[in-house]
């Protein structure tokens, strides 16, 4: 296996793998092949979300950040703005990329297990059989459903901050929603060798939360490849690559459940 970073560096954050992702395709051109058509497919999600996301960005903004005549309130709405702007586009961001791997799912799927058998030398497989894919089909879902509840849950929780008079109610509103969507946006990648390994919502759950820092500064990593011109394009495939690199890093410094796992 490539030498991985020392479990310290995997709790702190895991802001660089995105990158590690990239560099990582451009040194194996073999693995090239899964990504052809998802940059495709890619580009043209990526083309029809900027466009809506940019028609209605000012409205949402107008409805997040109070508004009052008073010059000290025009000082309040631009500051407030600037964190809004961010914790909307770091939404819109998450959005966008489930809308992406929902359509590029299959080929993320390819793209992770390539990664994973190159990088360390086996992929978690189990044989085919009908019983087998049809518990893992319920599985799956039951994990989904449980995310999303977390996800939803959270959310709401959330909105509740806008109890609090502004300006703190909706700065910390605003800090709390990006801190929550990049923590969901390295999940979202994560989920991938996660559900290749065939863990249970469970084990998703305290994974997520045991490596809170990893996933939240994947997700951090991840929005700032999405917010580079022409990036873009490769990006999610190129994320799908970095999250199966920090999923295998984790795994053998022993911090996913089941503990470390040797190839073989």
């Amino acid at each position: 296996m490539v030498g991985s970073p020392p479990p310290g560096i995997l709790t702190a954050s895991g802001f660089l793998y995105p990158f590690r992702g990239f560099r990582f395709l451009v040194r194996h051109p073999r693995l090239l092949g899964h990504i052809a058509i998802p940059i495709a497919i890619n580009a043209a999600v990526y083309g029809a979300f900027a466009w809506f996301v940019g028609t209605n960005l000012g409205g949402w903004l107008e409805g997040l950040v109070p508004r009052g005549e008073a010059w000290f309130w025009a000082v309040l709405f631009y500051a407030l703005a600037t964190v809004a702007v961010g914790a909307l586009l770091m939404l819109s961001i998450y959005t966008f990329t489930v809308v992406g791997n929902l359509i590029l799912s299959p080929f993320n799927g390819f793209l992770s297990e390539a990664v994973e058998r190159t990088y360390a030398g086996h992929a978690l497989d189990a044989p085919f059989s009908l019983p087998a894919v049809a518990q893992d089909a319920a599985r799956s879902v039951r994990a989904e459903v449980g995310r999303l509840g977390l996800y939803v849950t959270g959310f709401l929780l959330l909105l509740t901050l806008y109890l609090v008079p502004p300006p703190l109610g909706p700065a910390a509103h605003g800090v709390g929603l990006t801190a929550f969507t990049l923590f969901f946006l390295g999940w979202e990648y994560l989920d991938y060798s996660m559900e290749r390994a065939q863990f249970t919502f469970s084990q998703k759950r305290r994974a997520a939360l045991r490596n809170a820092g990893s996933f939240l500064g994947f997700g951090a990593g991840a929005a700032l490849m999405l917010l580079i011109p022409l990036m873009q394009l490769v990006a999610i495939p190129v994320c799908v690559a970095g999250a199966t690199l920090l999923f295998v890093d984790l795994r053998q410094a022993g911090r996913l459940p089941g503990g470390p796992q040797a190839p073989g």
